[in-house]
This record gives C-alpha cells, sequence and structure tokens, in this order.
C-alpha cells in the first residue's frame, strides 16, 4: 500500500510539473533539427480514418536499381526513433542511395484520427490527458490499416510497388502476422527486423508481464509519453530499473538519452499493450481477439528475412529471436548477433541496436551490405 500511494504521489506530482510547461506538441514541433520533430512532409489518410504523418529523406544520389526503404518504430515510441543520433540509419541507407520513408503510425507523432475527435486531440496533445480513443487501437489496426496505407503511399511517391521493410521492436514484429495473412505481402520484397521476435522462449517474462501491467493502469489516468518528457531535463532514482528494458546506459550517449526522454515518448495505446499480454505470459503473439497465433504461423513466411539480436537485449533475447528465426519459412534468411562474443563492442540492448555509439560501425554497414544484395538486379543491356 505504501508503494502504491507513492506512485500515486510521483504521478501526480509529475502531471504538475507538465501542465506548466510549454505545450508538449509544439515543443516537439519547434526542435531545433528536423531529425527530433514528427514526420510532417506529408500525412497519409488510412481506410479507419488515422492520418499518419510521413518523412521523407532522400538519397544525395539515387540508385534506381534499389527499393525504397520503410522504417517503422515500436510501440510507444514514434519515427524520430530513428534520427536522435548522429550518423543515423535513415542517413546511412540514404547515402548508398536508397530512398528513406519514415512514418508514425497512430497514436505517434502528429498522426492522428480525422475529423473533430483529431481536432479535439490536438488540443489534449498539449497537456498530460489522455487523448480521446487512445485505449481503442490495436496492433492489429496497424497491420491492417497502416501498414497497407504507408505502401501506397510509397508508390504513389517512388512508382515502387515494392519496398524493403525495416522494423524495430514492435515495428518488426508486426510485420510477421502481415506476411502471413496479407494478399499483398509480395509488396514487401526484402524484410528486417531489429529486436523483433514473436515468440519467448521461456515464458513467461515475468519482469516484462509486471512492467505491462503496471503501464495499463497508469495509461488509463494518464498520457505515459507526456509524463515522460521532463525526464529530458532531470531524472529521478531508480529510473534505471525502467531504462535496462530499453537500453544499455554504457552503449548510449547522455545526449540521445535525453532526446529520447524528450522526443521519442508517446503513449502505448492501452488496447495495444493488452493484445502483447499473453505474449509476455504464454511465448506467442496473438490476434487482438486471441484467436489466431501469428507465432504458429511463421512457416508461412517466405520472404528474405534478415533478423538482429543484441546479445544484452531483455526484450527480445537471443533464444527468443533464435527460436523466431528458426520457425521461419523463408530459404532466404539470415541472424546477425552483436555482442562481445561475436567480435563486438560491447553486448547490445534492445535500442542499442539503432542508438549505441558503435552502431554506425558495427551494425548498419552489414545490414545495408544484406540489403544491397538482395535488389532487383539492373535490366541487361540490349
Amino acid at each position: 500500500m505504501r508503494e502504491g500511494r507513492r506512485f500515486v504521489v510521483i504521478s501526480r506530482a509529475w502531471a504538475f510539473c507538465l501542465a506548466f510547461l510549454p505545450g508538449c506538441a509544439t515543443m516537439r514541433n519547434n526542435a531545433a533539427s528536423p531529425d527530433l520533430r514528427p514526420c510532417s512532409d506529408a500525412f497519409v489518410t488510412t481506410i479507419d480514418g488515422w492520418q499518419l504523418g510521413v518523412r521523407r529523406i532522400r538519397p544525395p544520389v539515387s540508385d534506381p536499381h534499389k527499393l525504397p526503404v520503410v522504417l517503422c518504430h515500436g510501440l510507444g515510441l514514434n519515427a524520430t526513433f530513428w534520427t536522435i543520433t548522429d550518423n543515423h540509419l535513415p542517413a546511412q541507407l540514404a547515402s548508398r542511395g536508397y530512398d528513406v520513408f519514415l512514418f508514425d503510425f497512430r497514436g505517434s507523432g502528429n498522426s492522428t484520427q480525422v475529423g473533430r475527435l483529431g481536432r479535439i486531440n490536438r488540443r489534449l496533445r498539449q497537456t498530460p490527458f489522455l487523448e480521446v480513443g487512445e485505449g481503442r487501437w490495436n496492433v492489429d489496426d496497424i497491420i491492417r490499416y497502416d501498414v497497407p496505407a504507408v505502401l501506397e503511399y510509397v508508390k504513389q511517391e517512388t512508382g515502387s510497388d515494392r519496398v524493403n521493410w525495416v522494423g524495430h521492436s514492435l515495428g518488426g514484429m508486426l510485420l510477421f502476422p502481415y506476411l502471413e495473412d496479407s494478399q499483398h505481402a509480395w509488396r514487401v520484397a526484402n524484410f528486417v527486423g531489429m529486436g523483433s521476435t514473436i515468440t519467448i522462449a521461456n515464458a513467461p517474462a515475468k519482469d516484462m508481464l509486471r512492467a505491462n501491467r503496471g503501464l495499463r493502469i497508469l495509461a488509463s489516468a494518464m498520457s505515459t509519453g507526456r509524463l515522460g518528457r521532463p525526464l529530458m531535463y532531470v531524472r529521478f532514482p531508480g529510473l534505471d530499473r525502467i531504462d535496462q528494458f530499453y537500453y544499455t546506459s554504457e552503449n548510449v550517449d547522455k545526449t540521445t538519452i535525453a532526446r529520447f526522454y524528450g522526443y521519442t515518448l508517446e503513449d502505448t495505446g492501452r488496447s495495444a499493450l493488452k493484445q502483447l499480454d499473453p505474449y509476455l505470459e504464454f511465448g506467442h503473439f496473438l490476434s487482438a481477439d486471441r484467436k489466431v497465433d501469428y507465432a504458429a504461423r511463421l512457416t508461412s513466411v517466405t520472404t528474405p528475412t534478415l533478423m538482429i539480436a543484441g546479445e544484452g537485449d531483455t526484450m527480445s533475447d537471443i533464444p527468443s529471436t533464435e527460436q523466431t528465426f528458426n520457425a521461419i519459412g523463408s530459404a532466404d534468411k539470415v541472424l546477425m548477433r552483436f555482442g562481445k562474443r561475436d567480435g563486438h563492442y560491447a553486448d547490445y540492448g534492445h535500442c542499442d541496436l539503432v542508438w549505441s555509439r558503435y552502431a554506425p560501425k558495427e551494425i548498419f554497414p552489414p545490414l545495408i551490405d544484406w540489403l544491397d544484395k538482395r535488389q532487383p538486379l539492373p535490366s541487361p543491356q540490349n
């Protein structure tokens, strides 16, 4: 009871502090660098009425034989996740001739529902209070509506009806069901999952399960994303127990950590968290209605697949990654492990795979090399 009261007091104090800060959305929209702002180059409308922000990073010299790359962030974050470090993955992809598209899926960045509800939520986004409908969407909605909308937008912009998909955490997890079920799975030519598993080798994942359920309780009262924004400036004791799920502190620069809290955090979506509950308890990722076991259908995934795993990742650990990898049906699949035992600088944690000061040299080049080898061949000369 004492811990519960302390939790409530801290939450209320944090909300009070937030109420007197400049508007949360305004702070992000006015960030000094475009790399820290929400995606707003264009907005894509899904058939169920969401507008998703998109950002395009064009290559200095385009390679017509390389398919566009779509980068998809994980749950509780936004697409700024990919660009809060120097020499980030989108920049490296562009420098190698790829046309890169980042998008904020529903509930993230400036993505919002169309119409009156969207206008209301844009105002609420300046406060520590929940947006209307925040708890209604789930992971299946992202798979069913957001992914096709983004693929269609990329086709309209580039003329390419196929893409390379790179997802981190949930941004990769959600593509497995898409590749299993969609009649348009062929539109993803190559898939890279970074810290993305849909099986857990040693379930239940008790620590993550407790954290997930605690977050759902907190998320029923306040905006968890905006509650975390002040952590850009000040940190309280015990925060390292939360941080360890995301990153390994010795691998990530302090500036990156500050930007993580200030610019990338979003509300997780209570229904999305609820959908992850059986995954963390029983070890298989299921549909929201629990009728479809996505993990049991991995043999139907035939897309060329690269899985990237960190030796220090507690969310998608090596045994779980190997288990997911082994179940994939693709004849062209590769697993890359990153850690000291593999000859690397550090044991990479969950977000270290993208944020670590070592990632631009150790992870990004082999990832892009893998993609390069699987791009369409140029037409033979006549």
